[in-house]
């Protein structure tokens, strides 16, 4: 709660709310407010992961792990999983912590960029339900009476060091995608979305955001960015899944991913224009 105070009370304040940079796209007000708001939103859902622990079973450990970090909860299970005793539990904390990725975003997109929700969340929303119903006919028999599991090892999301590293990533990303914008028009950004959005979602969605907010972006492109991004994710994560758990976690965690890009690319193609 200190080093939150210390990004959010101590550091916010000082910085110089005016662009810097080609086409003025580095503002440093702005890009630590984001910083704030990612850090604010993950620490909710790491304190809530260390009071819950694993008392209340595998919803509320997916839910936190998804705020805090769908990545590191996905290796974390993953590598629970490799052993075979607890691969469908992994499976269904795995799947549940992508889905509240979509949650995620949609608190950030209407803390940053409400005018964009009316295209962004039915993108979202369809990926969700499509996701959740997946997993519901898969797993509503499979974690019946699982044992107690293990939570996964997240580190204090409000770290400075941990802040200044997505302070920087999300800064090339914003200059990247504002450049490419410009001189490649969409296809230079879907290839920023598609790149940063190996690693981190958060980054690509608030950059999409803020150029849509400026009038830099239009609303379609943006979704479309942010859909590219969580495409790579996906990719990205199952490509953990696969290594580091093996296919009989993969085979488990593959039908609700793929029910969700599904429905979510559908959903893009169905509110463009």
């Amino acid at each position: 709660m200190i080093q939150f105070a210390t990004l959010s009370v101590v550091i916010l304040p000082v910085l110089p709310d005016e662009g810097y940079g080609p086409y003025g796209a580095l503002n440093p007000f702005r890009i630590w407010l984001m910083v704030v708001l990612i850090s604010g939103l993950s620490l909710a859902g790491y304190i809530a992961l260390k009071i819950v622990g694993v008392r209340h079973g595998l919803v509320l450990v997916g839910l936190f792990g998804g705020l805090v970090s769908s990545t590191a909860t996905t290796l974390a299970y993953s590598k629970h999983a490799r052993g075979g005793n607890l691969t469908d539990v992994a499976a269904g904390v795995i799947v549940l912590a992508n889905l509240t990725v979509l949650v995620r975003l949609v608190i950030v997109a209407s803390a940053v960029a409400p005018g964009i929700l009316p295209r962004l969340v039915p993108v979202l929303g369809a990926a969700f339900a499509a996701g959740a119903v997946a997993a519901f006919v898969f797993f509503r028999r499979r974690l019946a009476g699982e044992a107690e599991f293990p939570l996964p090892a997240v580190s204090n999301p409000t770290e400075l060091r941990a802040s200044l590293g997505f302070g920087a990533l999300f800064a090339v990303v914003l200059l990247a995608a504002a450049w490419l914008s410009d001189v490649a028009g969409r296809s230079g950004l879907y290839a920023v979305a598609l790149v940063s959005g190996l690693t981190d979602v958060d980054a690509l969605t608030l950059s999409s955001l803020q150029l849509f907010t400026t009038g830099k972006l239009g609303a379609h492109e943006a979704v479309v960015a942010i859909a590219l991004a969580l495409l790579a994710n996906t990719v990205f994560k199952l490509g953990l899944v696969v290594t580091v758990g093996g296919k009989p976690l993969a085979w488990r965690v593959i039908l609700p991913a793929l029910a969700s890009v599904l429905a979510g690319t559908v959903a893009v193609f169905a509110t463009g224009g």
